[in-house]
């Protein structure tokens, strides 16, 4: 009798260890995490233009959390530390939401796809823009050597990661704002918007789609574009929204960035990069044209580019907006609440 109670110590002691190990890394509300509030909360994780890194703000990522479930809408570089951060358990992510396919604002997806996978049941839905479907699968493929290591030493046998991911691709060229995605706590929209501006360099099948998001969750409306140079369709998105929270690039700051770093560019080149950034980018002025044309209630800048923090003039990024829009104008910092 006590040899068989002694064989079956080790595998007691693997199921004992793996409860621990899930407690302390699923997300379980523990000791300095903040409980989510109740209605509708947009948390601007990261508020860093990309594709450089900078030493003060994470790349561009933000959570609605909404009665405790948490809706992800662009995972740039560092999204998950800065949930950790904010106290917002991975294991409450409902979707994710991706506006289009720069790093910036997807890098972060591979890394969440796993430890969703190794702590979390159920299918994780990921929408985004045509190529969605393409960049979830090869992140499944491409971390096939990491579900292999990742045999369980106690517990049932997982189900593929891909099985749990459940991609869709956008239709391309939404003229208006289309519902792409509800449950029992939010509904959202998406409409394409005019990223991608200038012309290629190479030639391409086709040119890549950006879309933004409208969110009505917890009695309040959310507009959120990752990216988008001047557009007429992100008017329509906006309109009467309770809070747009937009990117913005300051021309100046990038001019005097770019004699900084790379003394040597040329006038005729820094000026062209000037010029492609207001295409593809809301500067300012177009930020206060969109809200107030749209009458949103407030707007929560991020995304800046460059950061505030390297600007001479931190009122640049918000003087021309308030020229035209008299409701509240925000200064996103990471992990400010909304």
């Amino acid at each position: 009798m006590l040899d068989k109670e002694a064989s079956r110590a080790p595998a007691r002691r693997r199921r004992i260890a793996f409860a621990a190990v899930f407690t302390l890394f699923a997300g379980l509300p523990c000791a300095g995490q903040a409980a989510p509030a109740s209605g509708a909360q947009w948390v601007t994780l990261g508020t860093s233009g990309g594709p450089a890194i900078q030493a003060e703000r994470s790349q561009i990522a933000n959570a609605l959390v909404v009665n405790g479930a948490v809706y992800l809408f662009d995972v740039g570089d560092g999204t998950q530390r800065q949930m950790a951060k904010a106290g917002i358990p991975e294991r409450q992510i409902r979707a994710i939401f991706i506006s289009h396919h720069h790093p910036d604002h997807n890098a972060s997806l591979g890394s969440l796809m796993m430890t969703h996978w190794t702590f979390h049941p159920g299918d994780l839905p990921v929408i985004g823009p045509a190529g969605t479907i393409h960049l979830v699968e090869g992140l499944a493929d491409a971390n096939a050597p990491s579900v292999l290591a990742s045999y369980p030493t106690a517990g049932p046998a997982k189900p593929p990661l891909a099985g749990m991911l459940k991609a869709r691709d956008l239709p391309e060229h939404l003229s208006q704002p289309t519902l792409v995605f509800e449950d029992a706590n939010i509904k959202v929209w998406a409409i394409g918007v005019d990223h991608f501006q200038s012309p290629p360099s190479i030639i391409l099948d086709h040119m890549p789609d950006c879309v933004a998001y409208r969110v009505e969750a917890g009695g309040r409306t959310f507009a959120f574009t990752g990216d988008s140079g001047p557009s007429s369709r992100l008017g329509v998105l906006a309109k009467g929204a309770d809070v747009l929270v937009s990117e913005i690039v300051e021309p100046l700051a990038i001019a005097a960035r770019i004699r900084a770093s790379a003394p040597d560019t040329p006038a005729p080149v820094r000026e062209a990069i000037i010029a492609g950034m207001t295409r593809n980018h809301l500067t300012p002025e177009e930020v206060g044209k969109l809200a107030e044309s749209a009458g949103v209630g407030e707007v929560v800048l991020t995304h800046f580019v460059p950061s505030p923090e390297e600007a001479a003039d931190r009122g640049a990024y918000t003087r021309p907006i308030s020229a035209r829009f008299k409701g509240k104008v925000i200064m996103a910092g990471d992990l400010d609440r909304f």
